[in-house]
């Protein structure tokens, strides 16, 4: 524990009121995303997917940068079997970080399937070539799913528990963040409005996953 010198005594540094913030700080953060989230939908995405549109050539670079999310799965799965071997074996387990940043990811991917059947929204591609981009709650087929992004609510969970329990490279981890949110806009997967959508579900299943497993 920190120490705090008071009047020549050295004692625990004051706590009071830490874990009041954290709370009012993360719901003042979502409150301003979910509203950039609304925003980019009236106002940004459409015309951000014509510009990518028009810009086929950086396609492959974009689908590089949005590659890291599709290894947030896999390293969780093989954590968490990891983990389940180890106990049976007697042996301590993979440790508390990557459990935690393990079932985050989990939460995240369970999260974004079920969101993205009651939202029903269209993905880029749809809208550009069948004019389809209303939202269209609980309705299942191939023009629909796009909100919130998927990969970005499985990377930015694991990477946001990071946040908290591995300050010292927030710089690492937000930047893997946004490099897989800017590469699945710019590759045409996702609108601006899916990603932020995205980043949101990842932070609340974090957060979530952080309470339960503290």
């Amino acid at each position: 524990m920190k120490t705090l010198k008071t009047n020549g005594v050295w004692g625990p540094r004051p706590q009071r009121g830490s874990r009041g913030r954290s709370p009012l700080a993360l719901l003042s953060f979502s409150t301003l995303l979910a509203l950039a989230t609304v925003l980019s939908v009236v106002f940004v995405d459409r015309p951000v997917a014509l510009v990518v549109a028009g810009h086929a050539g950086w396609w492959d670079v974009c689908r590089v940068c949005a590659a890291p999310s599709l290894l947030a799965l896999p390293v969780a799965g093989v954590g968490l079997v990891l983990d389940v071997v180890r106990r049976l074996r007697g042996v301590a387990g993979i440790g508390r970080i990557w459990r935690v940043t393990s079932v985050a990811t989990l939460a995240g991917t369970a999260a974004k399937d079920e969101l993205k059947w009651m939202f029903g929204r269209p993905w880029p591609q749809s809208w550009l070539h069948y004019g389809v981009y209303q939202f269209h709650p609980f309705t299942n087929g191939f023009l629909f799913g796009g909100f919130p992004s998927g990969h970005t609510a499985y990377i930015a969970a694991p990477m946001c528990v990071l946040w908290v329990l591995v300050p010292r490279y927030r710089v690492v981890w937000a930047g893997v963040t946004v490099l897989v949110m800017l590469g699945l806009v710019g590759a045409g997967y996702h609108f601006v409005g899916d990603v932020l959508a995205g980043l949101l579900t990842g932070m609340l299943c974090a957060w979530a996953t952080l309470v339960l497993m503290a």
